[in-house]
Parts: structure tokens; C-alpha cells; sequence
């Protein structure tokens, strides 16, 4: 079976755009910040501006200026970060879920290329 390119293209596409939902992005004004979209009970990866540092947290609820969660599901420690200084949240699951769609589309796609490149050398 041969695909054209603009099948490999229009495949590569759609593994892009599933992706490119895990990743949200915080502005300075916290106040246009909308941080509904995060889940109870889901582990998130945090961002903080002006630092490298990255806190892993299991969510569990907000305050008015903070986020608050859960180190992990069996350990208690209570983690809660100021919303002024998140710039970026990731749903870590999203995250595991994107990384196995790069890497099924790339078997696919290099499944595809051999393939195709068999077939023109039988011909």
C-alpha cells in the first residue's frame, strides 16, 4: 500500500495538532489568566517565571492567589504556588500521551517510507 505525500503530510499534521494541547501558557496580568482548565486530581508540571525550576504537583484546588496540590497520590505534602509566579502548566498525562502519539506516527510513517521504497525497487 502507498500513500502519497500529502497523505504523510496530512498524518504528520494531525500528530502535531493532538500535541499541542498539553502545554498551557500564562500571561504577567494574573488577572487574564484563566486557570479553570486545570483538573482535580490530575498531575500537572509547573514553570515559574524568572527561575528554572519546575514543581510537579498532583492539582487539587485553587485559592484566590494560588494553586494548591499534592506532592503525589500516596505522599500528603501539601505544595501551593502563588499564581503571579507560574508561567507555564503542562498536564503531565497529555505530556505521556503526546510522546507515545510522536512515536507510533514516526513507526508509521517510517513503516510507510521502507514500504514504498520496496515496492518502486520490485517494479
Amino acid at each position: 500500500m502507498r500513500l502519497s505525500l500529502s497523505s504523510k503530510s496530512i498524518l504528520l499534521a494531525g500528530v502535531f495538532a493532538l500535541s499541542s494541547c498539553a502545554t498551557t501558557k500564562y500571561s504577567d496580568d494574573v488577572n487574564q489568566n484563566n486557570f479553570s482548565n486545570l483538573r482535580a486530581g490530575k498531575p500537572y508540571s509547573f514553570k515559574l517565571k524568572n527561575s528554572t525550576e519546575t514543581k510537579k504537583m498532583l492539582f487539587s484546588n485553587l485559592t484566590a492567589d494560588s494553586i494548591v496540590g499534592y506532592s503525589t497520590k500516596r505522599d500528603s505534602t501539601r505544595i501551593s504556588i502563588a499564581k503571579k509566579n507560574v508561567k507555564e502548566s503542562k498536564d503531565l498525562r497529555n505530556a505521556k500521551i503526546q510522546t507515545a502519539a510522536y512515536v507510533i506516527g514516526a513507526v508509521g510513517v517510517a513503516a510507510i517510507v521502507i514500504s514504498s521504497s520496496k515496492a518502486t525497487s520490485n517494479e
